[in-house]
């Protein structure tokens, strides 16, 4: 098998990437789905304080574990990934990282077949 040298395709992939859709809206904040969430709305049973506080630290810990995997994703991601040296927002790391798994996978096709999961 040919040895690939992973610093120069990853800038040759990168220099062809397109960087100006990036910032593409996932969602219309006129859809008639949002509408039907103000129709169907039931009014809202309180919770107990006790219960609040509970699903609250549940919460916060759900965000800093998602917050840790981002973390780790992002320092799989080649350094040119992050441009200007901003940090990657949450789905620009998971744009980028599906980005670059096929452009990897795209590479092993060319030298070995094709990849079976």
């Amino acid at each position: 098998m040919a040895q690939i040298d992973v610093d120069a395709f990853t800038s040759q992939v990168l220099s062809q990437w397109d960087w100006g859709g990036e910032d593409r809206a996932f969602g219309d904040a006129s859809s008639p789905e949002s509408g039907r969430r103000d129709e169907q709305q039931k009014p809202k049973v309180k919770m107990s304080v006790k219960r609040r506080m509970k699903a609250s630290e549940r919460e916060k810990l759900r965000m800093r574990s998602l917050a840790e995997a981002l973390h780790q994703l992002r320092e799989y991601l080649p350094p040119v990934y992050s441009r200007r040296a901003q940090p990657l927002t949450k789905i620009q790391t998971l744009k980028y990282t599906i980005q670059y798994i096929k452009e990897l996978s795209s590479v092993l096709e060319q030298h070995s077949g094709p990849i079976q999961l």
